[in-house]
């Protein structure tokens, strides 16, 4: 059995206690962060380096906060670790080294970072702040995965994926998967191949039906659960996971 984060550092207890479900805001700050500067499109060396820390900031403390085994903390750790440290070299050394390792980290971040979320607060049983808090992690973390799809798709189709520009930019795919998450719909940029579509429609789905009722009923539910309850059944972020 690996040993809860909680048990292991009264501090973060107390915090939980204080502060219910800061953890989770901790990660959702992170993202928002990560956000503005992959948004950005700081296109350096140095402005990876920056990505890649923020990244597995990122990574690291959704992990922890959800509680996951010490071989996943130590995949997490090592991830995180080693692409940082290598895109630092590469930002000294005027150099792209970091590519695959940045790739990495990014999907972890996007596709394995939201299963061990949604894991761990189905195991709590409980909703609360907490709960909430977890659940729009998920939900920035489903925009960045989006943006990595169409990203990828971009890189193989011989064609621009987009209808108005040739060359678009890792901020152009997150700015678009954003946009048709929340069905703003600028039109500013739109895809320009049937496949590019199908994914846009996939995401504009998917981000309206989360919100509509995961999100709507997490809330639902904290708002009409009694105070007493709440005191009575108040948990740790995440139990821990057996082996």
């Amino acid at each position: 059995m690996a040993a809860d984060p909680q048990d292991a550092n009264p501090d973060e207890q107390t915090l939980e206690e204080r502060l219910p479900g800061f953890q989770y805001g901790i990660v959702l700050l992170l993202l928002f962060a990560t956000f503005i500067v992959e948004a950005a499109g700081i296109d350096s060396v140095w402005g990876r380096t920056v990505t890649v820390a923020l990244q597995g900031a990122t990574l690291v403390a959704a992990f922890r906060a959800s509680g996951v085994g010490r071989h996943l903390m130590h995949i997490a750790d090592g991830v995180a670790i080693a692409a940082f440290a290598t895109s630092m070299v590469a930002a000294l050394t005027d150099s792209h080294a970091s590519g695959a390792l940045f790739k990495i980290l990014s999907l972890l971040l996007v596709v394995a970072a939201p299963i061990v979320i949604a894991r761990a607060i189905i195991r709590r049983g409980v909703v609360d702040i907490h709960t909430v808090l977890a659940a729009l992690c998920i939900y920035v973390m489903i925009g960045m995965l989006f943006a990595f799809f169409y990203g990828t798709i971009g890189g193989v189709i011989t064609d621009s994926f987009f209808a108005q520009t040739a060359h678009p930019s890792s901020a152009d795919y997150l700015y678009f998967s954003f946009v048709t998450l929340t069905t703003v719909g600028y039109g500013d940029l739109t895809a320009g191949g049937d496949l590019g579509r199908a994914v846009a429609v996939l995401e504009a789905l998917s981000g309206q039906l989360y919100l509509v009722t995961i999100v709507a009923m997490l809330v639902a539910r904290m708002a009409t659960r009694p105070p007493s309850l709440a005191k009575k059944r108040r948990v740790p972020s995440a139990p821990p996971e057996k082996k």
